[in-house]
């Protein structure tokens, strides 16, 4: 029988360190045999309802590794909405409850349904997304790399600052986020966890300045990063994925943006999380730049090509490089999901549903019977 069972009854007990070893065993998956991964999909249905228009948006994460026997699908449902320049959840908008079925690569069993999505241990996010952010790190940033410039205070950014912590050495950061109380709270409450000096700067530029990692985590519409502002071996993180759906159903004019295109001139390469994700959802700081000739598709590479070693990543300290994790992908989300069932199992969490296999002449063989 399956086992229904919730991810805050195990997520806890993932390291973070372990979640990038899932994260990065599952991409390098993706160009063998041994693995399969579908862009994330999006639904969105359009609303006027409330205080302002607002899309209720469907998103579906499909895929599989041979690697952790699991493979299925993690569907999730929230709403968007734009204020200004800045992407928004409406004030009316629902706790966000995400479903992952985690199937049996070998015998086809549904192993588990979990509800939610596994967390941070030390943070607010998701684990995930930080978890796929920080992945590659040792290909991408240079091996000195010890000073963070962050935009961006939100969640995401004080998942993966944290994160990156445990990853390396670090020694001290900056953060610039366009409210004043926003990046000083986030300082203050960074400098309290970490134990690093973490500065709030009153300007964007300042942020990039003799810093070796960026981490650029907002939700912005527009870019928060000038390429101008850069310097030799820094190595850029991006998490804004696509919003192209709103533009079509009205919501904003443009796709949205988080890297200038000078950024995107001023790198030796790109590394898209999935060029078909960035291709299928038309991504704004790849897909739109391609289209317009900023840059082409020779430079960018996927990261699962890099990580399976079919693809070189950092090969001299210059090189400026950004990583666009720009939308989940289902391979590693079912990937942790297999982890929290073995947990649950293990712990003794959860509860069997009784969801037996029925008997169905199209799949058990009928389909003979009509030739």
């Amino acid at each position: 029988m399956a086992l229904f069972f919730h991810s805050d009854d195990v997520d806890y007990l993932i390291p973070f360190k372990e979640a990038v070893q899932i994260a990065e065993q599952a991409l390098r998956d993706i160009p063998t045999r041994t693995g399969v991964n579908a862009p994330r999909k999006r639904l969105n249905l359009h609303r006027d309802v409330g205080e302002y228009p607002y899309d209720t948006v469907l998103n579906v994460y499909a895929g599989g590794s041979a690697s952790y026997g699991a493979i299925g699908a993690q569907v999730a449902l929230h709403r968007k909405a734009i204020e200004g320049t800045v992407q928004k959840r409406p004030p009316f908008n629902p706790d966000q409850t995400e479903l992952a079925l985690i199937y049996d690569t070998d015998t086809g069993s549904l192993l588990g349904i979990m509800a939610h999505r596994p967390r941070h241990a030390q943070g607010v996010a998701d684990l995930r997304t930080p978890a796929t952010s920080l992945a590659g790190l040792d290909h991408f940033a240079r091996r000195n790399a010890k000073r963070v410039g962050i935009y961006g205070s939100g969640h995401q950014a004080c998942s993966t600052f944290m994160g990156l912590t445990e990853l390396r050495q670090i020694e001290s950061a900056k953060v610039f986020s366009p409210t004043r109380a926003h990046r000083e709270t986030f300082a203050r409450r960074m400098s309290d966890i970490t134990h690093l000096p973490v500065e709030p700067v009153d300007q964007p530029r300042l942020a990039a300045r003799d810093a070796d990692i960026i981490l650029c985590m907002t939700n912005t519409n527009v870019p928060a990063i000038d390429g101008s502002w850069l310097e030799e071996g820094q190595y850029i993180i991006s998490v804004v994925g696509s919003n192209i759906e709103l533009v079509k159903s009205g919501n904003i004019s443009a796709p949205r943006r988080e890297i200038d295109d000078a950024t995107l001139k001023r790198c030796s390469f790109i590394v898209a999380l999935s060029r078909e994700q960035a291709i299928d959802s038309q991504q704004g700081d790849i897909y739109w730049p391609v289209q317009n000739r900023v840059i082409s598709w020779d430079k960018v590479v996927d990261i699962a090509e890099v990580l399976a070693g079919r693809a070189a990543g950092r090969t001299d300290d210059k090189q400026i490089i950004l990583y666009k994790n720009q939308g989940g992908q289902g391979i590693i989300d079912i990937a942790l999901a297999k982890k929290c069932y073995e947990l649950a199992r293990k712990a003794g969490k959860g509860y069997e549903l009784n969801i037996r296999p029925r008997e169905n002449w199209w799949v058990q063989g009928g389909r003979s019977q009509l030739w």
